[in-house]
């Protein structure tokens, strides 16, 4: 009875937590709950009481991860990557409830933050629920209003690419929405449009081409596609391999979206 009486506790406490208002008071408790999250110990009834994990999830999504300043942004996602440790398999219940608030940030004006996102992306992809399933609901930020977001999509399915291979993506219903971008009025949503395709052709080769040469596009913007296909096959950088991904999966389980440095993300996603 004790133990029960201590799980709400406990359970309580975190959301009492997590439901501060107060800019200040989060910054305080940020890092305090992300150690509560990952301490079985301090909070076991995590996993039995759904109503209190989906408001805290909610909350975290909707008010911290959506909030104007960066570091409650930042404190936000490490809640959420905790969780992620925590639940494993069983935060796929939550990707639908998350999703809106991390594909708003890969527009964020902020590289850290941007950065950071992406990360808990490819480490929810990886950890609770496969690429196809998070893309399937990702799909509508291609659309999104912000220009960078937008760009910030081009550059997230990339990684993915790189991380989990073409294999994992069905990506006949992703180029549609691709081939759009490439008439952005936005000259770097067009670039990160182009170097998504390209990097398309380069994981599945001229299937790709042919594909492309049946979507209406205008004869002198396929004529641009074709040529930088071109130059990626001369290159010699093609992977076509079930096992394109380069980047070892170890990497994502053991590495938190906070300690998830510029330099290391770069040099695996572009080897």
């Amino acid at each position: 009875m004790e133990e029960d009486e201590e799980e709400i506790s406990s359970m309580e406490y975190l959301l009492d937590l997590v439901l501060q208002k107060d800019l200040g008071r989060r910054l305080q408790v940020g890092q305090e709950i992300t150690e509560l999250v990952l301490n079985q110990e301090r909070c076991p009834g995590l996993e039995q009481d759904q109503s209190l994990l989906d408001r805290m999830v909610d909350t975290v999504a909707s008010s911290w991860v959506n909030s104007s300043n960066y570091k409650v942004v930042l404190l936000g996602m490490e809640v959420l990557s905790a969780l992620v440790d925590r639940l494993q398999e069983r935060f796929r219940t939550q990707v639908g409830t998350v999703l809106p608030s991390l594909i708003d940030r890969l527009g964020d004006s902020k590289d850290q933050v941007r950065e950071q996102d992406q990360a808990l992306l490819l480490k929810i992809m990886d950890q609770s629920a496969n690429p196809q399933y998070v893309w399937e609901r990702m799909m509508g930020g291609f659309k999104h209003k912000n220009i960078r977001t937008r760009e910030g999509l081009c550059l997230c399915l990339i990684s993915t690419l790189n991380v989990f291979g073409s294999q994992s993506l069905t990506l006949n219903k992703i180029v549609p929405l691709i081939c759009n971008l490439l008439g952005d009025p936005a000259s770097q949503v067009r670039d990160a449009a182009m170097s998504c395709l390209v990097e398309i052709y380069r994981h599945v080769g001229e299937r790709v081409r042919m594909d492309l040469g049946k979507k209406g596009l205008p004869q002198s913007r396929l004529n641009m596609i074709f040529s930088k296909f071109d130059e990626v096959q001369r290159s010699g950088n093609m992977v076509l391999s079930p096992l394109s991904g380069k980047i070892s999966v170890l990497w994502l389980v053991r590495c938190s979206v906070s300690n998830c440095s510029t330099r290391s993300l770069d040099s695996m996603i572009n080897p």
